[in-house]
């Protein structure tokens, strides 16, 4: 089985105005508060310290990430965007024309990328202050298999596979908080499988409603992902009912750097010279 691993990742784009939960008053409103300078100084500490490693620690190099920005993006960052991503050969940088429904471009920009000769593609959204633990891409190539199978019985020709288990990294004023977290069909480590040549995409279906629609595999076997947690997540993570897994306080430092191999002392290092910190932590 032939299968194209596709991610996509977008970096404060300024999309409809309908796409955010957060309310601007008009397109000026919605630019102004993403190319805010301080704001930009914490989504580029969590894009180059947590999204950036884990891309480039993947076990298996056979993907292709999509990152989306906007063509109006102030020079400094969109310089700083394409430091940020230069050495990783599997990204592919799209500064597109901003004020676009969001859904329509995301879709067009992720079947503009599917490779027509796989036999199925598997999809997968990461966010831009989240991770991937380094066997990511290898694990989902394993079980694709299965998923796909499912896929190809279902009326809609989809199936998902929910990596369940894994962190939330809570950027606060004071510091860095970390803690393990089962939270089902969550963004992070989620993955949609079809055939390319399905019109759907990752975002065209809600995603904690997929279960509805098509069949879903959970697996809890290792911590898969980190989701950051900040003032300025569009999707309030406090908001979600989640439950923890066990583990040792003691033991997260080293699984943190067994699984996505990061340094927490770095991490808070870095958090508290962020310029960012007094705003955006939560």
């Amino acid at each position: 089985m032939r299968l194209q691993i596709l991610g996509l990742s977008r970096f404060s784009y300024p999309s409809n105005l309908e796409a955010f939960q957060k309310d601007h008053a008009d397109a000026n409103g919605q630019r102004a508060y993403l190319y805010d300078e301080t704001r930009l100084e914490g989504r580029f500490y969590f894009f180059e310290e947590l999204v950036i490693p884990s891309l480039k620690r993947q076990t298996d190099t056979d993907f292709r990430v999509v990152v989306l920005a906007g063509d109006q993006m102030p020079p400094k960052w969109r310089a700083r965007l394409e430091a940020a991503v230069a050495d990783v050969p599997q990204v592919d940088l799209r500064f597109e024309p901003e004020g676009q429904n969001h859904s329509d471009l995301c879709r067009r920009l992720m079947l503009e990328a599917r490779d027509e000769t796989a036999d199925w593609v598997a999809e997968f959204r990461l966010d831009d202050d989240d991770a991937v633990a380094g066997d990511f891409v290898e694990r989902l190539r394993k079980l694709a298999p299965v998923v796909a199978a499912l896929a190809d019985a279902s009326p809609e020709k989809r199936a998902a596979l929910d990596f369940a288990k894994g962190f939330v990294l809570r950027a606060q004023r004071s510091g860095l908080d970390i803690s393990p977290v089962l939270a089902r069909l969550w963004t992070p480590a989620l993955v949609m499988v079809n055939r390319p040549d399905h019109p759907k995409s990752l975002l065209d279906t809600r995603h904690l409603r997929l279960w509805q629609r098509f069949p879903v595999i959970s697996n809890v076997d290792e911590p898969m992902f980190i989701r950051g947690a900040h003032d300025d997540n569009d999707s309030a993570v406090e908001n979600r009912k989640l439950q923890k897994f066990r583990i040792d306080p003691f033991d997260i430092p080293v699984k943190i750097e067994e699984r996505f191999g990061l340094d927490l002392d770095r991490l808070e290092t870095r958090w508290r010279l962020c310029p960012a910190r007094k705003k955006l932590g939560c």
